[in-house]
């Protein structure tokens, strides 16, 4: 009779182990995540990203835990000590509403890799598929927004030095600027009209 209990004890522990650890994060495992505003200090002001397709390089592989992060647009670099960003992302001159980011992670096995979520993340899903041809790997960060003017953090944990990630932004009008626009669009056709009609009295 002991040694049932103790075979169904050991089941037991076989069977709850894994399910704990389902929802960690395997250690030495690279990692990105996604979170919100960092703790206000030294190098707490945002990178403004302009661009729907933009470069993200960890010079260490793991910022901003050893490194900054480098935000890459077009020929322009700028260093963001903290992975802090801001959404500036306008498409002829309105405001756009990120509602997906990606990541693509050339190179790097997808067996490997992990997303996850910081406090405050603007995002609440997130999942991690090979990239075609076995090129590497890609991380989707969904299911939330990050509206025009929003900050956000990210964060890189255990990739190669001087990994630099393909990034692009799902965006959409964003509700509060495509406001303004119409707005301004119905003003200047008022004042149009006023003018013509001023004009037509002369």
């Amino acid at each position: 009779m002991a040694r049932l209990r103790v075979l169904l004890l050991a089941m037991a522990i076989v069977l709850v182990i894994p399910l704990a650890h389902a929802g960690t994060i395997p250690v030495g495992d690279p990692v990105v995540k996604t979170g919100g505003s960092p703790p206000a200090g030294p190098g707490s002001a945002p990178a403004a990203i302009i661009t729907l397709d933009f470069s993200i390089e960890s010079p260490s592989g793991t910022s901003p835990g050893t490194s900054p992060c480098d935000l890459i647009q077009g020929p322009f670099t700028t260093v963001s000590p903290q992975c802090f960003f801001q959404n500036e992302i306008s498409v002829n001159g309105q405001g756009e509403t990120i509602n997906m980011l990606t990541f693509d992670a050339l190179g790097v096995n997808p067996n490997t890799v992990n997303c996850g979520f910081l406090t405050g993340s603007p995002f609440s899903q997130c999942g991690v598929d090979p990239l075609g041809n076995n090129a590497g790997t890609q991380i989707t960060f969904f299911g939330g927004l990050i509206p025009f003017g929003s900050e956000f953090t990210l964060d890189f944990v255990g990739f190669p030095q001087n990994f630099t990630f393909g990034t692009t932004a799902t965006a959409t009008p964003d509700a509060s600027t495509f406001g303004l626009v119409v707005i301004g669009g119905l003003a200047m056709l008022v004042a149009r009209r006023k003018m013509l009609n001023a004009e037509s009295r002369r």
